[in-house]
């Protein structure tokens, strides 16, 4: 019992006494820059690019403080636990900008032994900068032990607004991991959020915890995170405050949230506020929702929509089909269908037979292959449409080609049919036949050659693994499959097999799959005549993006992408994915989301933030799988930070990147010198 009392006040101090002392901040004698005529500064991000720790670490230990600072920097990417000992050390640095990315370079290997390291470090700093970055990082790779300790230390001063924010992104990083303690959530609301004076960034961190922190009880703050709500004028902040207070479930918190909907001119935030209807009961939120569905903005629609799929009733599916038949727009009107096919109660076969012969009819005259796609998912929703299905995914001749578009969605559809619940009640008697012939689909779909078809029906054969050993006693196929794969290429694919593969053994999935070798080079004399104002224009059928390349956070993905550039590879490539208030998304070369390439990118983490709207990341099957797809960001999303590499931001342009919508096309991308 001793011994914890002695722990608890240890770390009682750590932080909070000691993060409240004044401190002389150490003597700057030589300015810290990323010099890319330095061939020692190359010579480290070559050796990040290549992930050889053993060549970085002597680097931490050099006269020459820029050097030292990039090679802490080159390990947040590398993430190599046995840096660990190395970085200890550099927490002794007399810079405070590289003891600071010491501490984001520990906090990345998410490993225990790094948080018990920079709890020591938080005692013994002075400065505020490297100590908010030690809050943060320890939430990267701390326990919930140490959780409790940061959630029970007294307030900081006010004044203290970089310590505030590392406070808050600390909590923030246990959430995301999912570690969320009573008394952090207490602290989140009585310091940060009912704080009249608390300074904008910890209070925006605040809300985003509000928003991604799961399981939190929020019912004794209504009134605060009304009042929040009612005065908040930011919409960065405010898009993540009416999520938390949706969380409160109170019929008042409704209201409030109905009445702010109306009135807000920031379309993300409406669309934040609809997907927050999820946490009241539908009868008393759908009429904010019917509302929606014609809201001046099509994100906003569509939202809508979504909202009636995943959380409609029996009662209103006519309303759905009624407001679909007259909707201009395929997005809206194709997800209101397959919210009436999913809802409708399993008796009314007659009625799910009528929606869809509708949207069959509709699937087989539209010209939009993006359209088409989306029908297909929604005819998903009634099992009895697996027959339509699995024909359209098997070509009526050897002459005809099936777009890649139209082969993943049916799978999606298919994998939606075999995952719906209640999928008996479809087929009653007939079930254990069709399931047969279902399976029979799936088999065939993992012995294609069509990487996204399958990894789309392995992520399946991996969620419901249970249902398929019986099934599927001889699961070899899979593995054959496996082997087929070409690699860096489907790498993506090559995740979800292993993941199939391990659920039928029984495994935890520890995927070792990254070819260094087939990694982009950084091509040096491309990324110097760079420099730091080059610019990429976008030139979309919805107008002109200007891109602002980031050439010293990520040199090697600018390679990469450039290259491309010159190429004319994104000439005509299509946004297949649009998330309204989250991201747009293009580079694929098959157009469906699945398409890679030949030679893959390391991942590249830096200090920027996805902090604010028009960050340019990369899309990724996990570390250093990136390839040819990108996205740009709507708003602030911050969790993204330390798992996508950002590599490019919008300077102009980014009220045309609010307008796309899945089927726009890049028309051509050109580098501005």
């Amino acid at each position: 019992m001793s011994r914890i009392i002695i722990q608890l006040i240890g770390w009682s101090f750590i932080f909070g006494i000691s993060g409240c002392q004044e401190g002389e901040p150490h003597q700057q004698l030589e300015e810290i820059q990323t010099d890319f005529s330095d061939a020692v500064i190359k010579q480290i991000y070559n050796l990040q690019n290549s992930r050889k720790t053993d060549g970085i670490l002597p680097f931490l230990a050099v006269d020459n403080p820029s050097h030292r600072y990039r090679a802490a920097l080159s390990l947040v990417s590398v993430q190599d636990t046995s840096a660990i000992n190395d970085l200890l050390n550099t927490l002794n640095d007399d810079y405070e900008q590289i003891r600071g990315a010491a501490a984001l370079a520990l906090g990345q290997t998410k490993n225990i032994k790094a948080a018990d390291v920079l709890a020591n470090a938080f005692q013994q700093d002075s400065s505020r900068i490297v100590q908010a970055a030690i809050l943060e990082a320890i939430g990267r790779c701390g326990s919930e032990e140490q959780l409790k300790y940061l959630c029970t230390t007294r307030p900081y001063p006010i004044k203290d607004s970089i310590l505030l924010e590392g406070q808050a992104l600390g909590l923030y990083r246990f959430a995301l991991r999912g570690l969320i303690h009573p008394e952090g959530t207490m602290k989140i609301m009585n310091d940060f959020i009912a704080n009249s004076l608390m300074s904008t960034k910890p209070r925006f961190v605040a809300a985003n915890y509000l928003a991604r922190a799961n399981d939190i009880d929020l019912v004794g703050y209504e009134n605060v995170l009304i009042n929040n709500v009612q005065e908040e004028k930011d919409p960065n902040t405010l898009m993540f405050l009416v999520t938390g207070l949706a969380k409160v479930k109170t019929i008042k918190a409704l209201k409030v949230l109905k009445k702010t909907y109306r009135s807000h001119e920031d379309y993300r935030v409406r669309c934040n506020i609809i997907r927050s209807l999820k946490h009241f009961e539908y009868d008393s939120a759908k009429t904010v929702a019917f509302e929606a569905l014609r809201d001046t903005n099509l994100h906003v629609k569509i939202v809508a929509a979504e909202y009636f799929y995943y959380n409609g009733k029996d009662i209103d599916a006519f309303n759905y089909t009624n407001i679909a038949k007259t909707n201009p727009y395929w997005q809206v009107r194709t997800m209101l269908y397959a919210a009436a096919l999913k809802n409708l109660i399993y008796y009314k076969t007659q009625t799910k037979n009528f929606i869809s012969q509708t949207l069959i009819k509709r699937y087989k005259e539209t010209p939009n292959l993006y359209e088409k796609a989306a029908l297909l998912r929604a005819l998903g929703n009634f099992g009895w449409n697996y027959k339509f299905l699995s024909r359209e995914l098997v070509p009526p001749s050897d002459t005809v080609e099936i777009p890649y578009v139209i082969k993943s969605s049916i799978a999606d559809a298919l994998v939606i049919l075999r995952s719906n619940p209640n999928l008996n009640k479809d087929f009653g008697l007939s079930t254990q036949r069709v399931l047969t012939e279902l399976n029979a689909i799936f088999r065939r779909c993992i012995e294609s050659s069509d990487p996204a078809i399958i990894a789309i029906v392995a992520d399946l054969f991996a969620s419901k693994s249970s249902d398929f050993k019986k099934a599927f006693p001889d699961y070899s196929f899979l593995k054959t499959a496996q082997q087929k794969l070409q690699l860096p290429r489907d790498v993506e694919t090559y995740i979800y097999l292993q993941k199939a593969i391990d659920a039928f053994e029984g495994k935890t999935t520890k995927i070792q799959h990254t070819n260094r070798s087939s990694f982009t080079d950084i091509e040096w004399s491309l990324i110097t005549a760079l420099g730091e104002t080059s610019k990429v224009t976008l030139q979309t059928n919805k107008g002109k993006i200007v891109l602002q390349l980031l050439t010293k956070d990520a040199p090697a993905t600018v390679t990469q992408f450039i290259n491309l550039v010159k190429a004319g590879y994104y000439k005509d490539k299509v946004f297949h994915r649009v998330v309204p208030n989250f991201v747009v998304q293009t580079g694929c070369a098959r157009g469906d989301g699945w398409g890679g390439f030949e030679v893959s990118v390391a991942s590249e983490f830096s200090k920027t933030q996805y902090n604010t709207e028009g960050m340019v990341g990369m899309a990724s099957a996990g570390k250093d799988t990136e390839s040819t797809q990108l996205f740009i960001t709507h708003c602030p999303t911050i969790h993204l930070d330390g798992n996508y590499t950002i590599f490019a931001k919008v300077v102009q342009g980014m009220d045309v990147v609010h307008q796309l919508q899945v089927g726009d096309k890049i028309e051509n991308a050109v580098l501005e010198n």
